[in-house]
């Protein structure tokens, strides 16, 4: 891989040569690459992971409030540009 290309650009351009349910992929892919680090982290940890709000915070090295705010944004930002049709799972359950 080009060491300019990022993984995500990567992924994005093999994805768009696929099907159309690729495109979702696709999408998400951008639109997780357009948020803060620290979120994007907390977004995959916590959600594609299934990784506890104290593993979060851990590893991020903030606190839980921190972290849930975090998840907070990260969760808005994704629904907001129509990547999820399924609502992501509420902060209760972090």
């Amino acid at each position: 891989m080009d060491p300019h290309t990022s993984v995500y650009e990567s992924l994005r351009r093999q994805l768009s040569t696929k099907q159309p349910l690729d495109a979702v992929f696709v999408g998400l892919l951008d639109t997780l690459e357009a948020l803060p680090p620290d979120a994007r982290v907390a977004f995959l940890m916590s959600d594609i992971f299934e990784a506890g709000i104290d593993e979060v915070s851990l590893l991020l090295r903030r606190d839980a409030a921190a972290c849930r705010e975090l998840l907070r944004v990260a969760r808005s930002f994704i629904q907001e540009a129509g990547v999820c049709r399924a609502p992501l799972r509420n902060e209760d359950q972090s």
